[in-house]
């Protein structure tokens, strides 16, 4: 199964695999008659490209076989796929990108820009619908209309209904504790389901709804971490009249409301720091390289995608460099546009990237990083 890049749009271990690299990113709409014979024509036309450069007969053939067209998804979409060695380790979908023409890559590492400027600054979160004889908990990634993972929970409706079918027996404290025992039984479970996805994958929201009863035991039962990033709607989304497009709605109004949140943070980060000497702040692309080359970077924001400029690859320590640069010499494996160098140094000195919108760094720069420690100081101990 491919991989999934993180929640950067970047997955450091993807840097680390050896071998040769292909990647494609395409339209993948279906809606128009052009738009089916554009889809009919790709698999030759990214074909001749990789043979163009010198792409292997395998890389080929899994990217041929990855050309699959978006059934049912709105346009415009595109698909973003990369191959190595001849396993495709990256296919996903990019909603609201249209693309004109195939952007075909082959080489050493893989480039992986596009799809870190359309995921950049996603988070995963979870969608959890209770009802008393059960529930479901759906993970999802902030910019992929797609679930991530589903888990479900479910109940006896039988053994958590019986004592009704009963007469005169449910009001009986003794029946009527044990449906309710069931139904704890079953938010327990839903809980734990929640609690484990939100551990496992740095969640930053959870969006709770159902059956009354059933979110009050949930939300009982979580734990205090997803506690304090559970919000509760009052939908009863587990009935068959339920209205999923506001269902849908309020989940999204949370969602922006995190992305909104984040970028306010980030905001008033970066004016801190700028009025505080600025020395744990990298200001510029010469100065956000020199961050990156001593894993100084912590945060690289981008608001400009520094197209113009060219950055040399090194196998190693420290990653990148100039290209007036001769210091690592026995290092270097080429030369690339910057923005494909500097995603790869992001990823292999774990720092995070973020495209974010105007407004957010000062006039006149279009790239910066928030760094781990001040300028001028000595590298913290690890």
């Amino acid at each position: 199964m491919a991989s999934r890049a993180g929640s950067t749009g970047i997955d450091a271990s993807l840097y680390r695999r050896e071998g040769q690299w292909c990647t494609a990113l395409f339209d993948a709409s279906l809606g128009t008659t052009a738009a089916h014979e554009a889809a009919d024509e790709l698999p030759e036309t990214v074909s001749k490209i990789l043979a163009s450069q010198q792409a292997s007969e395998a890389d080929i053939r899994a990217i041929r076989e990855a050309l699959v067209p978006a059934r049912g998804c709105p346009a415009p979409v595109a698909r973003f796929v990369a191959v190595n060695d001849g396993e495709v380790v990256v296919d996903e979908l990019i909603q609201g990108l249209k693309i004109q023409d195939p952007d075909v890559d082959c080489g050493p590492f893989p480039n992986l820009v596009a799809l870190a400027r359309a995921r950049g600054g996603q988070f995963p979160y979870l969608v959890a619908e209770a009802s008393r004889d059960g529930g479901e908990v759906r993970l999802y990634h902030s910019s992929i209309q797609e679930v991530g993972e589903r888990r479900g929970v479910t109940g006896d409706p039988e053994e958590a209904h019986h004592a009704r079918k009963v007469p005169g027996r449910y009001d009986e404290p003794k029946n009527r504790s044990a449906t309710e025992e069931i139904w704890r039984r079953n938010a327990d479970e839903l809980a734990k389901q929640i609690d484990e996805l939100a551990r496992e994958n740095y969640v930053k929201l959870i969006v709770l709804a159902g059956d009354v009863k059933a979110r009050e035991l949930v939300v009982g039962q979580l734990a205090p971490a997803s506690k304090a990033i559970t919000t509760t709607l009052e939908q009863n989304t587990r009935t068959g009249g339920a209205d999923q497009a506001a269902f849908a709605a309020a989940v999204a109004e949370h969602v922006n409301e995190v992305v909104d949140r984040e970028l306010k943070e980030l905001s008033e980060k970066i004016g801190n720091r700028t009025g505080n000497g600025r020395s744990d702040l990298a200001l510029g692309f010469d100065e956000v390289v020199a961050a990156l080359q001593q894993a100084q970077a912590s945060t690289v924001l981008v608001n400009q995608f520094q197209d113009d400029e060219s950055l040399v690859a090194l196998t190693s320590e420290p990653w990148l460099e100039g290209e007036d640069s001769d210091d690592h010499a026995e290092l270097v494996i080429g030369s690339w546009p910057a923005p494909e160098v500097l995603l790869r140094a992001t990823a292999l000195t774990d720092a995070t990237i973020r495209y974010v919108p105007e407004g957010i760094l000062p006039e006149g720069v279009g790239i910066a990083a928030l760094l781990r420690w001040p300028t001028g100081e000595a590298r913290p101990a690890e």
